[in-house]
């Protein structure tokens, strides 16, 4: 193996090429309508340009300011995270483009320095580490272009340069072409869960399980007992289903039914924040975002029993299920178990078991589950739609007989069992890529990779 260069600063070996930041441009600089593009941090991505943002400016602003025009094979760095100084090379799009200032541009002279073997070299693992001693800044981390320019790089022939990033470009292939397969291998899982579900909830996951049982109580009839119970302890309060017609057919024996008609449906409070005796108590509040979970097993906030007095938060039992009213991105619509008792705030609706209705909550969580998009379409209002309590009671569900509700959460869990152990699988050869990445960058900036001539 040849020996390795000696190490060059960045700053040297670019001194007869262009290092320069990326130019000033102020929001009032920028124009929508305008016919130079302007490329942001979100564009530079760790070795690809992402071409995610969308700014402009007019030509004759971009001349005003004195700005760099960007040629293809431009290799960017970022100076902020994340992660920080990662590198891409500038493809080049159909219309003039210049950078912001947290950007550097690298244009090498080609005598010198490949800009593909730049862009590994800078994305290399020893290459970032060295940035670490000049990192400023707390909430905004960045390292100026001047001390980017003093890490040194051994810099081989250019018939070297070519010959480890052509080595790189396949290793890249190969990570990309993995984790293509790994990201179809989870999108069928996930198929897969929703299909089952979908199953479960029409009656046709359990087809041969019903010839060969005999059912002791019709859904109609355990539905007709549910009923009863809950006249009886609620009174007045109690509205009987009104269900709309359904045309979808479901098994003899199951029957359609309305969530409200199965449990109590209620919803907490946020005490007011301004009272700070209502906060830092020993009751774990929860709100819509943690419903993400899952399962509920702990809190990051605490109300007080004062709080619990003088509001109408409410102290929920451990099996409640939590339904998202509100929330964000996929919050809105998902479905959760509390592990613990725990207040919510106005944000969830809690679906409240007793001992007449216990058993229905597995598997009115894979009805939720199931339907999560459905409900999600229940949605109303403008900006931020979101669910009410009255939506969630009258959502429409089909219920099979107790002794099959029970068969369904049974291979529901053990389907689901297997799928989590193939999403580990999948998780822990996604990690696998990713080391094997960084490895293969190490070893060829260290010369030991055949085939790159040191």
């Amino acid at each position: 193996m040849d020996l390795m260069p000696e190490p060059e600063s960045l700053a040297d070996l670019l001194a007869d090429g262009l290092f320069i930041d990326g130019d000033w441009v102020e929001t009032k600089d920028q124009d929508p309508d305008g016919e130079v593009r302007l490329i942001q941090l979100a564009d530079v991505g760790d070795g690809v340009f992402r071409d995610r943002s969308s700014r402009f400016l007019t030509m004759q602003k971009a001349k005003e300011l004195r700005c760099t025009f960007l040629k293809p094979g431009d290799v960017l760095v970022a100076r902020m995270p994340e992660p920080l100084g990662r590198a891409c090379i500038f493809p080049g799009l159909n219309q003039q483009a210049v950078t912001v200032v947290d950007v550097c541009i690298l244009r090498p002279n080609p005598s010198r320095a490949r800009e593909d073997w730049l862009s590994y070299a800078i994305n290399s693992p020893e290459f970032r580490a060295s940035m670490q001693q000049y990192v400023r800044g707390t909430t905004r981390q960045r390292i100026s272009r001047t001390n980017l320019g003093t890490l040194e790089v051994c810099v081989p022939e250019l018939e070297a340069q070519a010959n480890l990033a052509s080595l790189l470009d396949k290793a890249a292939l190969l990570r990309q072409s993995a984790k293509s397969h790994l990201g179809a291998a989870n999108k069928a899982t996930e198929r897969f869960r929703q299909a089952v579900l979908e199953e479960a909830c029409s009656g046709r996951l359990t087809a041969d399980w019903r010839e060969k049982h005999e059912v002791v109580q019709r859904a109609d009839e355990l539905v007709a007992s549910i009923t009863r119970d809950r006249m009886r302890r609620i009174g007045r309060r109690f509205k009987e289903a009104v269900l709309p017609e359904v045309e979808t057919p479901i098994p003899e024996t199951w029957t359609w039914t309305t969530v409200g008609a199965l449990v109590d449906v209620a919803t907490g409070a946020t005490p007011l924040r301004k009272r700070n005796d209502y906060y830092n108590g020993t009751i774990p509040w929860v709100t819509s975002g943690a419903v993400n979970a899952g399962l509920i097993t702990e809190a990051s906030e605490f109300i007080t029993e004062l709080a619990i007095k003088e509001t109408n938060a409410k102290v929920f039992p451990t099996g409640t299920l939590l339904v998202a009213m509100y929330g964000e991105g996929q919050t809105r619509g998902r479905v959760a178990e509390l592990c613990i008792p725990a207040a919510t705030n106005q944000a969830v609706a809690a679906l409240l078991f007793d001992d007449a209705n216990e058993q229905l909550r597995p598997y009115l969580r894979v009805f939720f589950l199931e339907n999560y998009e459905r409900i999600r379409q229940l949605s109303f209002g403008g900006v931020q739609p979101n669910l009410s309590l009255g939506v969630i009671r009258d959502t429409v569900l089909p219920l099979p007989p107790y002794e099959e509700q029970v068969e369904i959460v049974r291979r529901i869990v053990q389907l689901t069992t297997v799928l989590e152990e193939i999403g580990v699988r999948i998780a822990s050869c996604t990690r696998r890529v990713e080391r094997t990445s960084q490895a293969i960058l190490f070893k060829a900036f260290r010369g030991e990779l055949t085939g790159t001539g040191g």
